[in-house]
């Protein structure tokens, strides 16, 4: 049964959210105020704040406050890569208590560098000095080839959402998770590419980075492929079937002509 329009899937923003199940009794004891959903329009899995019940006059049938808590926490789980249901060593709150997890990323470990970054980042609390050590956490794992850092920390610079908005660098770190095979990244550059946000706008490009992405399972791609490909013309088609199958890094550099990665 749909929820009501309160809970938001935080991918598409659609209304139409089915309750899920929790994946653990410790994923549920860390969300007491909260219960997971699950899009049924993309079938995206997330964690929100419950809906206020509903009041008698329709005007305030939800707190304002917590109207904004929703979309603030909607907007945060935006950032995070694709995500199965199968359980995990614990939430991401459960991660930033935990020592084990800062003592492995103290020690160099990229996975648990970015637990330690994301738990940070989504922290109830969303203090000043949270963001600022969970970019840093995240920074690190990146530049220890943690690909699912790339990908968050080029949205966060995307959207500017916990730090300064920067598409260049943005670019470069989903540039360079999509370089790496990673599904997310190459949707996301797929779509940097469509829009020339960081990189000269190309959709012979934004084309093969969907295309390759589809090829890897990744179903929003096959969604964008779709779209591009209805724009194209035949031979810019073929073009762009031909480029996907290049390898990745000669491919652009054949195409780009003006965007740099820092």
């Amino acid at each position: 049964m749909s929820r009501p329009s309160a809970v938001i899937c935080p991918r598409c923003q659609s209304p139409e959210c089915r309750d899920s199940r929790w994946l653990s009794a410790t994923e549920k004891n860390n969300h007491p105020e909260s219960a997971p959903y699950r899009c049924l329009k993309c079938s995206h899995r997330f964690i929100a704040a419950k809906p206020a019940p509903a009041a008698k006059n329709p005007a305030t049938a939800y707190a304002p406050a917590a109207f904004v808590a929703v979309v603030v926490f909607a907007a945060l789980l935006w950032l995070l890569p694709d995500s199965s249901e199968s359980p995990l060593d614990g939430s991401p709150t459960v991660a930033s208590l935990d020592p084990e997890v800062r003592k492995s990323a103290e020690a160099g470990d990229p996975e648990a560098q970015f637990r330690l970054g994301e738990a940070l980042l989504l922290d109830p609390a969303h203090t000043p000095e949270n963001s600022k050590d969970a970019v840093r956490w995240l920074k690190t794992a990146a530049e220890n080839g943690h690909t699912e850092a790339m990908i968050y920390l080029g949205r966060l610079s995307r959207t500017g959402v916990g730090v300064l908005q920067d598409f260049d660098l943005s670019a470069k770190w989903i540039r360079t998770a999509a370089r790496r095979g990673h599904p997310e990244g190459m949707l996301e550059l797929g779509r940097l590419y469509r829009d020339g946000i960081g990189v000269d706008k190309d959709l012979i490009l934004a084309y093969a980075w969907f295309n390759r992405a589809s090829a890897a399972r990744n179903i929003d791609a096959v969604r964008e492929r779709e779209a591009i490909a209805r724009v194209l013309t035949v031979d810019e088609l073929r073009k762009a079937q031909n480029l996907s199958a290049t390898d990745h890094a000669s491919g652009e550099k054949e195409t780009v002509k003006t965007s740099t990665a820092h």
